[in-house]
Parts: structure tokens; C-alpha cells; sequence
């Protein structure tokens, strides 16, 4: 195959085994062992490692490997911040122009999950909940914020994807304010849709961190339980 196409395939093949959750936070990559797994030459998933690296989802330590990125309170809290001002702004500019019939439709499917969210894996919701944020993006109309954003996508997604230990009522909250923000860009009111995106991130961040802390209390066994999963995962993959 072309070169450029196994990068890319490495690349791609790498961050479904670190967004769900083969690959946790700390764990050590090997180049040749991920390209035996993965069933590909060393340099393209050098390539896609070094690509990775770049997005701020792997990290080098000198003298020591490569490692899945392991994202501190304090990262997550910087992350945020700069998510604040990108998507209170994107909620804004949304606001002023109406939304898209992309995010109306996806307005819909959310509505619909909230008259039964229990009908729904947390999955599902999760994954509204990705789809609302980039139609939103996508619905300010301004190209100099997608591509801003689309430079930040994997860090703001490693900072927030569903991690491992979650609340159902934690999603049922996000999806309410999800639709509640959508009202709002429904009725043209720029202020009130960045202010309820300002509180939902908040939430978010505040929800984030106490998974994060109930998740290092958790038994040293499902931690090795989870350890376990990394390489199922990595079989998987073959």
C-alpha cells in the first residue's frame, strides 16, 4: 500500500484504540510491538505516533518511551478554558444566525432521547452529545474557528470523551443542557446561548474531575482488570 495511506491508517487505528479505551492514560507504546499488532510496517505508525504526539494525545519522555498522554487537573482545567472561549463563541455566532438543519435534526434525536434515556446505551448519548458540538461549530459559519477548533479537536476530546467509570444521570444532565442551548440558538438569543454553554462546560469540567478522582480510588483489581483490556484491545485489532 502507499505510504501515505498506511500513515494514515496507523494514525486512525491508533486513536480508536486510545478514545476507546485499549490504550489508557500512562500506558508506555511501543513502535514495534503496535506494528506487529496493528499488522503494518514501523515507520507509519512512527509517523502516526509523531503525528499523535503533535495533537497533544501522546507524549515523549526522554530516555524513557512514549507514552498515552495522562491528563492532570490542571490540564484539564487549561483544555477548558480555552473550550470556554471557543464554543461560547461558536454558541453565540449560532445563535445570531439560527441553527442548521444538520443541528435541528440533531436537536431532534436528542429530544427524542430524552423522553426515554434509559431506551439508550450511554454510548448513544455520549455520542449526541460529540455530534451537537460539531454541528454547532459548524453552524457559526466561521472558518477561522472550525479550523481552530479542528487543531484542538483530539486534545479537547481526550480531556473530555466518556471515561471508563460514568453516572448515567451525569449524561442525562449533559444531554438536557445540550437541548436547553439549542432552544436557545432556536430563538436567536446569542447572550443566553453563551451563557448556558459557559455553565455546561463548567458542569462538564466539574463532572470530569470527580470521575477522575473516583476512578484512582477505585480497587487495585479493576485496575488490573483494566490493564487487561489493553490487550484484548490491541488482539482485537489484528
Amino acid at each position: 500500500m502507499p505510504f501515505e495511506f498506511e500513515r494514515e491508517r496507523a494514525y486512525h487505528r491508533l486513536v480508536d484504540l486510545i478514545f476507546g479505551q485499549a490504550l489508557e492514560a500512562g500506558t508506555p507504546l511501543s513502535e514495534r510491538k503496535l506494528a506487529e499488532q496493528l499488522g503494518m510496517g514501523r515507520m507509519p505508525v512512527r509517523e502516526a505516533l509523531h503525528q499523535l504526539e503533535q495533537e497533544g494525545v501522546v507524549e515523549v519522555k526522554p530516555a524513557r518511551g512514549t507514552f498515552v498522554r495522562r491528563i492532570s487537573p490542571g490540564d484539564l482545567a487549561e483544555i477548558y478554558r480555552v473550550r470556554e472561549a471557543l464554543e461560547c463563541l461558536a454558541a453565540e455566532l449560532a445563535a445570531t444566525q439560527g441553527p442548521t438543519e444538520a443541528l435541528a435534526a440533531c436537536g431532534a434525536r436528542m429530544r427524542t432521547m430524552a423522553k426515554d434515556p434509559s431506551a439508550f446505551t450511554a454510548v448513544e448519548i455520549d455520542d449526541s452529545g460529540t455530534e451537537f458540538h460539531e454541528l454547532l461549530m459548524l453552524a457559526t459559519g466561521n472558518a477561522a474557528l472550525m479550523e481552530t477548533v479542528r487543531l484542538l479537536r483530539l486534545r479537547f476530546r481526550l480531556a473530555f470523551h466518556l471515561p471508563r467509570y460514568f453516572s448515567h444521570e451525569n449524561l442525562y444532565s449533559t444531554l438536557a443542557d445540550h437541548i436547553d442551548i439549542l432552544g436557545a440558538i432556536e430563538q436567536r438569543a446569542p447572550r443566553a446561548a453563551g451563557k448556558l454553554m459557559r455553565a455546561h462546560l463548567r458542569r462538564g469540567l466539574d463532572m470530569r474531575l470527580a470521575l477522575e478522582a473516583a476512578a484512582a480510588d477505585r480497587p487495585s483489581t479493576q485496575k488490573n482488570d483494566a490493564a487487561k483490556g489493553i490487550t484484548r484491545g490491541l488482539e482485537s485489532t489484528k
